[in-house]
């Protein structure tokens, strides 16, 4: 593992360390992400229903 990769793991493992910190480990999921999924579980849902009547 070289140099780089470490200083980063060892960055996230604080990041994760460390819930009251502003930062996260991981960028915030995209709204449009987050709309897709919803959408798509509904979907989902509605078809199951469909088909299970």
């Amino acid at each position: 593992m070289d140099d780089a990769m470490r200083a980063e793991l060892e960055h996230r493992l604080a990041l994760i360390e460390d819930p009251g910190g502003a930062e996260g480990a991981l960028p915030p999921l995209p709204l449009a992400d987050l709309v897709a999924a919803v959408v798509g579980l509904a979907l989902i849902t509605v078809a199951l229903l469909w088909w299970a009547l």
